[in-house]
């Protein structure tokens, strides 16, 4: 019992300094998964998030590991063609394992057909169907019979009959809370997966999850395109023409033209709104926690010197967010040198590069 509440301990530690967490519901667990989309556009960098935690909760005292489980495939249930998916999937798992590496973090990478070539994912599809709600009862996009016939012989095979008969009928995008669910509980039981980290967006698969896993629900950046009354959040790992986003291939001066330009139109602002953070603000506490991850800490913002992510959440809550340009300079400075900047030589010597999928 002593054992379990210091590990309790650093795990509450952990979570707090991080200053990435919106809400966690853990008690000891070490071995962390972050499901993941492939991007159709460039690489944002708010999908480091997850490897930031686990540094963060590894300094705290903590064996974390992280398994980054890359889902491109999944947007066949969209009516995504297939083509390019496998090559995109590949492509984000390098990049995640890169982001380890340069922050002193294991991450172990998997990709869809890892799981939908498994027959105990199938299984635990099979076994969650007839759970009430798991099936969004929506009346468009291709029904899964025909994403079925699309699939490669072989995965078709992967398929128990009497479940593909089973799903036929239903419309493929209303399954896919199922397939985020199933997932989970694969990767408990092949991979002994114990927690899921992942935005606070993804409560709606987090309300099935929690039932046998460890949930960390992470902050998430508020969309400015939202309109009033309806706060519109940002997908950390895609990205899309639009959104301001800084990006992994930025090159130094387009993150200060970026930053700027961010700190500009979020000055102001409340640190949260409806459950989301101000994106100069998450951007700010992302440039800390990869300083610290790299023993470089505290970083300085104004005469605030911040160590941690939780300092940089401390320091706009009591100081306000009025005239957040005066801090730009420091975020830039800090986003180069430490996250931006040895993310692209680690991938520079590996031979890739940032790609739209």
């Amino acid at each position: 019992m002593e054992r379990r509440t210091e590990r309790r301990a650093l795990l509450a530690e952990g979570l707090r300094k991080s200053g990435l967490v919106r809400r966690d519901e853990l008690s000891e667990q070490e071995r962390f998964y972050y499901g993941i989309g492939t991007s159709r556009f460039l690489e944002p960098l708010d999908q480091l998030d997850a490897p930031l935690l686990i540094a963060r909760l590894r300094r705290s005292g903590l064996d974390a590991s992280l398994l980054v489980f890359v889902a491109g495939r999944y947007a066949e249930l969209n009516g995504k063609p297939a083509a390019g998916l496998a090559a995109a999937e590949k492509t984000k798992a390098a990049l995640l394992q890169d982001a380890g590496v340069v922050l002193n973090v294991p991450v172990e990478t998997l990709c869809t057909n890892d799981l939908w070539y498994s027959e105990q994912y199938w299984t635990d599809v099979d076994c969650f169907r007839g759970v009430p709600g798991i099936i969004d009862g929506r009346r468009s996009g291709r029904k899964f019979s025909e994403v079925f016939r699309s699939f490669e012989p072989c995965l078709q095979n992967a398929v128990p009959p009497e479940l593909a008969c089973a799903l036929g009928d239903f419309q493929a995008p209303g399954l896919y809370r199922l397939f985020e669910v199933a997932e989970a509980s694969c990767l408990m039981k092949c991979r002994s997966i114990q927690a899921k980290a992942g935005p606070v967006s993804e409560e709606q698969y987090d309300c099935f999850i929690r039932g046998f896993m460890g949930i960390v629900q992470l902050s998430q950046p508020l969309d400015f395109r939202s309109c009033p009354g309806c706060a519109k959040p940002l997908a950390p790992y895609i990205g899309k023409e639009g959104e301001q986003r800084i990006f992994v291939g930025d090159g130094k001066e387009e993150i200060g033209v970026k930053v700027g330009k961010l700190a500009q139109r979020a000055s102001g602002q409340p640190v949260f709104y409806d459950g989301l953070m101000n994106p100069f603000v998450r951007t700010a506490i992302l440039a800390v926690e990869a300083a610290a991850a790299q023993g470089s800490a505290p970083v300085s913002l104004g005469t605030r010197k911040a160590f941690d992510g939780a300092a940089v959440l401390d320091f706009f809550g009591k100081a306000g967010t009025d005239k957040l340009q005066r801090y730009a300079s420091a975020v830039v400075e800090c986003l180069w040198a430490y996250l931006v900047q040895p993310m692209q030589k680690r991938m520079a010597e590996n031979g890739s590069t940032e790609v739209a999928a």
